[in-house]
């Protein structure tokens, strides 16, 4: 006879194995994932958009640079159980030693989220201000996991392989971007963008939760983001 518990933990296995075996994958949407990459921009009208014709590059050499890293939008759908964490800001810490060495920056500091009151450009550029920051580099991210069971996770169906068999499958993709901004006139100096997946093969019991699915796959793409932040401001016209 089963306790109650073991009953249970059936249910749970079965109802698992049950979604594993229905789902197929899906692939993702990268035109909904760069939807919630960016920061909040107010509609322009033709003269506002003549001026930024008129802005110029107004950087001094060296010059400090603030970053901002921006909260994870909620959507609905989305992978949402990530942060940015302290790990991730060092990788672009990193980028700011090696240009400090180089001689293009003098100084790289985070503003934190305890500081900021509004997560528009205009806002933002006002708390980079008060740094005494000249740029300001925005860096924003979206993920999305893709789980689906492979040719072996059919096997899930006689409930026992749920427990040893790697028939599932966890694909994800990040997307990371920098967008670097001078604080007083709003010139922008450059974008950049980089993504990476990772793949997981997973028995139905015992898979990976999505926070570190994403974490992943976001440690891979802020590595890749690191790379053309660098190369970018190094073209960059100041």
């Amino acid at each position: 006879m089963l306790t109650s518990q073991q009953r249970l933990s059936s249910v749970l296995l079965l109802t698992v194995v049950s979604l594993q075996i229905g789902c197929a994958s899906k692939g993702f949407n990268r035109g909904e994932l760069k939807d919630q990459i960016g920061i909040s921009k107010p509609v322009y009208d033709d003269k506002e958009i003549k001026a930024a014709y008129d802005k110029k590059p107004n950087l001094p050499r060296p010059f400090k640079i603030g970053v901002y890293f921006a909260t994870p939008k909620a959507v609905k759908g989305a992978a949402r159980e990530w942060r940015w964490t302290e790990q991730d800001k060092a990788v672009l810490a990193e980028v700011g030693n090696e240009l400090k060495t180089e001689g293009l920056v003098s100084d790289v500091f985070p503003i934190l989220d305890s500081v900021v009151q509004g997560d528009d450009l205009r806002s933002l550029r006002l708390v980079a201000a008060k740094h005494q920051a000249d740029a300001l580099l925005i860096v924003s991210g979206a993920g999305e996991i893709d789980r689906y069971i492979n040719n072996a996770g059919w096997s899930y169906a006689l409930l026992l392989p749920a427990f040893f068999v790697r028939g599932s499958e966890a694909e994800t993709l990040f997307i990371s971007n920098a967008t670097m901004w001078d604080v007083k006139n709003e010139y922008l100096y450059m974008t950049a963008e980089a993504e990476a997946t990772a793949k997981n093969s997973y028995v139905a019991a015992f898979g990976k939760q999505d926070k570190e699915l994403i974490d992943e796959a976001k440690t891979q793409s802020l590595g890749n983001l690191k790379a053309e932040i660098k190369k970018m401001i190094k073209g960059t016209k100041l």
